[in-house]
């Protein structure tokens, strides 16, 4: 009987560590833009508009550039799930429709984090998204979630 239960408690504690660590938490997300877009926040439904192409410009910032991490990365599932309510498979049935018709393209992808912070602080009209802990003062953050 003693055995049984070290087994259930084990298991238990087996499932979960695996689920804490299958990804359930996210960490926070920072839409970040360049210092030139003079806007001080933007809502999640408006970075929403945005990364699907429904907005594309901003006051005091001209055309809006947009960078987007690789497919695969936490940060990018955590931004699509949570403020654009997308997933994969749907993101790239809508930017096949949207490209197909002339109507825009998509985010530009960048191989890391700091790949993005760097071309969003270099990029006049530029804004993109990183973990917040990523985001540093040579950008302007406009929502954390």
């Amino acid at each position: 009987m003693e055995v049984k239960f070290k087994y259930i408690v084990l298991s238990l504690v087996f499932f979960w560590f695996f689920w804490a660590g299958s990804g359930v938490a996210s960490a926070e997300v920072s839409v970040i833009a360049n210092k030139g877009i003079s806007v001080g926040s933007v809502t999640v439904k408006e970075a929403k508009r945005i990364w699907l192409g429904k907005k594309k410009s901003m006051p005091g910032g001209g055309v809006i550039k947009l960078a987007d991490l690789p497919i695969g990365n936490a940060v990018r599932r955590d931004f699509y799930r949570n403020l654009v309510k997308k997933k994969e498979k749907q993101l790239k049935a809508y930017w096949a429709k949207i490209t197909f018709t002339g109507k825009g393209y998509p985010p530009q992808v960048f191989g890391s984090e700091s790949e993005v912070v760097e071309w969003v602080a270099s990029t006049p009209g530029a804004m993109g998204y990183v973990s917040s802990a990523a985001a540093n003062d040579s950008v302007n953050v406009l929502l954390a979630k």
